[in-house]
């Protein structure tokens, strides 16, 4: 594509390696960078772009968890519906999406049998998928196994290898009040890349704010509340999840992320090292350097700022459209 419009064809280039990712980061050549991948990659480069004689903005995209709390009233609505979307979001694209939800606060018996159960049906129903690469493979494999053996976390659908290349999905549960303090269970409170996520069973609403208050950073976060009459508590539990998050979702589902002006695909750390989107028409905004022209003749002006406006741009003159 480079070459067929007559940029030079290395204005794309690809490096592999940890230690190629530093360096890169670390030529003087460059002024910004973006990253998606992991905390401890993304550390790294964040650390090595902070460092540098003049330090340059570093963009990344480190990890996240997707939490969502699904309320006893919704659960009694459409629990069947609710397992189902879960099912169908956690193993989209072989549950490798960023936004993939990977940790639910479900209510335990009754109505929350129900989701497990709908979850079981469309997780069991899903073919096997490839993974980015081997190491993600690897990875994926090693956490579900180191999930799978704490005390309390049961599998009703265990996911893991299945076949040279291919991995199939699964979920585990644990009672949430495993999760309310510090502790052994800490694990399932940390991402694990690919077709995996954790139902954590609550039997009150203050364990589920006490997990809630342990939760890092995220992109997104999600509420299945009722959708007829009231839901009491839903307002709240809002409220708690929306420190966490850069997007909230009310009764949908987070992979969906749509390129419009209000898409905001960021939020606070781990999830992204800086409050930007990296999706939606803002995202530019990264990549752009704010320059202010005072007391400039009007001659003197970029053709963007001058008093005709040459290129016919959309702009705010003393505070309004124009």
């Amino acid at each position: 594509a480079a070459a067929r419009t007559g940029l030079p064809e290395d204005v794309v280039t690809l490096v592999h390696g940890f230690d190629a990712g530093v360096e890169l980061i670390r030529h003087p050549l460059v002024s910004a960078a973006g990253f998606t991948g992991s905390v401890r990659g993304g550390r790294a480069l964040f650390d090595a772009a902070v460092a540098r004689p003049v330090p340059i903005p570093f963009h990344g995209e480190l990890g996240s968890l997707n939490p969502v709390v699904v309320t006893e009233a919704a659960a009694a609505e459409r629990a069947a519906e609710i397992g189902a979307g879960l099912g169908a979001s956690m193993t989209l694209g072989t549950g490798q999406f960023c936004t993939k939800p990977g940790f639910v606060l479900a209510p335990a018996g009754g109505a929350g049998d129900q989701l497990v159960k709908a979850l079981t049906e469309t997780v069991s129903s899903t073919g096997s998928g490839v993974m980015l690469d081997h190491r993600m493979r690897d990875a994926f494999l090693a956490g579900v196994r180191e999930r799978a053996a704490l005390p309390g976390v049961e599998a009703p659908v265990t996911p893991g290898a299945a076949g040279e290349h291919t991995v199939s999905a699964g979920f585990l549960t644990v009672p949430a009040d495993r999760l309310t303090a510090e502790g052994p269970h800490d694990a399932l409170l940390e991402e694990c890349f690919g077709p995996v996520t954790v139902i954590a069973r609550y039997a009150t609403r203050d364990e589920v704010a006490a997990v809630l208050a342990r939760l890092p950073g995220n992109l997104t976060a999600t509420l299945q509340t009722a959708t007829e009459g009231e839901d009491p508590g839903a307002a709240g539990l809002l409220a708690a999840l929306t420190p966490l998050a850069g997007r909230i979702l009310v009764n949908g589902w987070p992979t969906g992320v749509a390129v419009a002006p209000a898409q905001h695909h960021g939020g606070p750390y781990p999830a992204t090292t800086s409050p930007t989107t990296s999706v939606g028409a803002t995202a530019i905004e990264r990549w752009l350097r704010p320059v202010t022209y005072q007391n400039t003749p009007d001659a003197l002006l970029p053709p963007e700022l001058r008093e005709a406006n040459p290129l016919g741009l959309p702009r705010l003159v003393d505070g309004r459209r124009a």
